[in-house]
């Protein structure tokens, strides 16, 4: 009765993702060889602004640091087991990433795993096939960088990881107002019709019937587009129509104000990053020759989880 009595007991863990905009926790519940989704807590810490030179201002760790010891405290009262924290594009750049691990972990006890590009597209193929799908093209657009790849059922084939992200496309581009105008939009496509010409040109019209995207910028894209009814929901993906990218940022030059309403009312915070998001999706998109882009609920995290953590473990939907 003792053994069965343990393989019923629920196991927290909780999974801290370091990104370029966001700081988000996960704590899933283990039982019986599955993983289910409790809780969440996140923070726009907006890591990349504090960036300057290269380096992680002292400003930006302090930043870090409090709001790993935030995740901690949740993850306390959330009485997890295990506590696990990971970076992408946020520390990846860095010239003083090792000096900035080091006052996490002195400050808060939390050691940080750094993923390269390579390891972060690799997470997001796995989380992918995990979630039942066979190949395809799919995207991962971040604050800070963009993971564009190829995958099949054997794993990931080709792709690249580009040096944009929706809060560095912001920064760099938007100077007179929230969201981009007409020139500043060019300029912006510009640069990502560009950087994906030079990294990945063997993509180019490649017409792949659908487009799988991930991340956050993407995920609350189609929570907008299918609160004004343009995007549809496909089990537990979202289907956006590319038109419906464009229509979008003609909406935004069109009627400002309407825009932020809607943007306060369903995405607060992510208010000045989603423009720049979505004139990158339609980029992309335009660059393969996709008209479908399919917004998917599974991420790096949940590859991370299934790959480093819990590699016999059945997928858990994230969101």
């Amino acid at each position: 009765m003792g053994g069965d009595m343990e393989k019923d007991k629920t196991e927290k863990l909780a999974l801290i993702d370091v990104g370029s905009n966001t700081i988000r926790t996960v704590v899933y519940g283990l039982r019986g060889g599955r993983a289910r989704k409790l809780y969440s807590e996140r923070d726009y810490a907006g890591l990349i602004a504090y960036v300057r030179d290269g380096r992680l201002t002292e400003e930006g760790v302090a930043r870090l640091c409090a709001t790993l010891a935030h995740m901690k405290r949740f993850c306390a009262l959330c009485r997890c087991e295990r506590v696990t924290a990971f970076s992408t594009a946020s520390l990846r750049g860095v010239t003083n990433r090792a000096e900035a691990v080091e006052a996490v972990r002195r400050l808060t006890g939390l050691e940080i795993l750094p993923l390269s590009a390579e390891e972060e597209m690799a997470c997001d193929c796995a989380a992918l096939l995990r979630a039942g799908l066979k190949g395809g093209f799919a995207f991962d657009l971040g604050g800070g960088s963009c993971q564009v790849f190829r995958f099949c059922e054997e794993g990931l084939r080709e792709g690249a990881s580009l040096p944009f992200g929706c809060l560095t496309l912001g920064e760099h581009f938007v100077r007179r107002g929230l969201f981009p105008d007409r020139e500043e939009a060019r300029g912006m496509r510009r640069y990502v019709r560009g950087t994906l010409e030079e990294y990945l040109p063997g993509f180019a019209g490649v017409r792949p019937s659908v487009l799988h995207a991930m991340g956050g910028t993407a995920r609350a894209v189609a929570k907008v587009l299918r609160a004004t009814g343009q995007a549809e929901q496909d089990g537990e993906c979202l289907c956006v129509p590319r038109e419906a990218l464009r229509q979008m940022l003609r909406d935004a030059r069109k009627c400002e104000g309407k825009m932020v309403a809607t943007l306060r009312r369903v995405i607060p915070g992510r208010m000045s990053t989603l423009l720049p998001g979505v004139l990158a999706m339609e980029a992309i998109a335009r660059h393969l020759g996709c008209e479908t882009i399919e917004v998917t609920p599974t991420g790096v995290r949940e590859g991370f989880l299934w790959t480093r953590l819990l590699p016999t473990a059945a997928p858990s939907t994230a969101n």
